[in-house]
């Protein structure tokens, strides 16, 4: 029912990127939240724990109603099929991530460290100045593959599945989660909410996201049985219960190591390794690249699938 308007969707996406301007409609989501969010806390009676899950009830509703209605407006248009379209457009993200990885692969590639610790800190939201060229390289791997799971993966399997009212049901929560409910020290208990309907989300895109991987690495002559290898072995030992899963794809397939101990504010943090290869080098960043745009066609391949092809 969605085919024709996700394949639109998908490339708008790969011809435009993620248009950076103030009405995006994730911005709204932040505006949506942060308004919310002093009203919630306020609500002395209930603990922090319910006071995230009214904040989360409320934005996601902010969020769908008017989603919901448009969607629902388009279905009874000639020519709605490309409001679809607009609204999967602004739920996917996987080409500006990739532009962004790319430019840190080149600054790296220029030996302008300064530069690639500022694309870094682009991507991830932390400062890079203590990582060298190698450690640049992992992080910027490791900011893909997750974003292959959850930025690709799960817009498009959400999308096919419930059209834009579960892409944007998906996308919201990403949001939330990316801008704080993953951190205990940010939000602790009120963002426990978000950060769980997150992980819940993204379990079944994940895993096919780990999949994805090895239908990729085996279609560039690569191994199909590595990636899957070292997901389902390293993946349950990952602080996240799905991050892991296509990060430790990427590993197996390009034969390297991600994860592993690193200082965070001086602090260091001790965490497992996903893989059993070497750490990546700055040239690793260009055959994750490769592999990205595979998986991101199989994954578009696989959504359509699910559909039936009923474009």
């Amino acid at each position: 029912m969605f085919g024709k308007a996700l394949l639109l969707a998908v490339g708008l996406d790969l011809v435009l990127g993620d248009p950076q301007w103030g009405g995006h409609p994730v911005r709204w989501v932040g505006r949506l939240a942060a308004a919310l969010e002093p009203p919630c806390r306020r609500m002395s009676r209930l603990t922090p724990e319910v006071q995230g899950m009214v904040f989360l009830g409320g934005v996601l509703l902010g969020t769908l109603l008017p989603v919901g209605v448009l969607s629902l407006l388009l279905a009874f248009l000639p020519g709605g099929w490309i409001g679809h379209a607009l609204l999967f457009y602004f739920a996917l993200g996987g080409t500006a991530l990739a532009r962004e990885v790319r430019a840190v692969s080149r600054a790296l590639g220029a030996g302008d460290l300064a530069e690639a610790q500022q694309r870094l800190a682009l991507l991830t939201r932390r400062k890079g100045s203590a990582l060298n060229s190698r450690g640049i390289a992992r992080e910027a791997l490791e900011t893909l593959a997750t974003a292959f799971g959850d930025a690709v993966c799960g817009t498009l399997l959400y999308g096919m599945l419930g059209g834009p009212v579960l892409a944007w049901l998906h996308r919201a929560t990403n949001a939330l989660n990316a801008a704080g409910g993953h951190s205990a020290s940010l939000y602790g208990a009120f963002g426990k909410a978000s950060h769980r309907f997150n992980d819940l989300l993204n379990l079944l895109p994940s895993r096919l996201g780990a999949l994805g991987v090895a239908v990729a690495s085996k279609a560039s002559g690569g191994s199909f049985r590595q990636p899957l290898v070292t997901a389902w072995r390293d993946a349950p030992a990952w602080e996240s219960p799905n991050e892991g899963w296509t990060m430790g794809a990427f590993a197996g397939a390009l034969g390297v190591s991600l994860g592993g101990p690193r200082a965070y504010g001086g602090v260091v943090a001790q965490k497992p390794f996903l893989g059993r290869g070497p750490a990546p080098e700055p040239g690793d960043l260009d055959r994750g690249l490769e592999l990205y745009w595979r998986a991101f066609f199989v994954a578009t391949l696989g959504a359509l699938a699910l559909g039936g092809l009923g474009l």
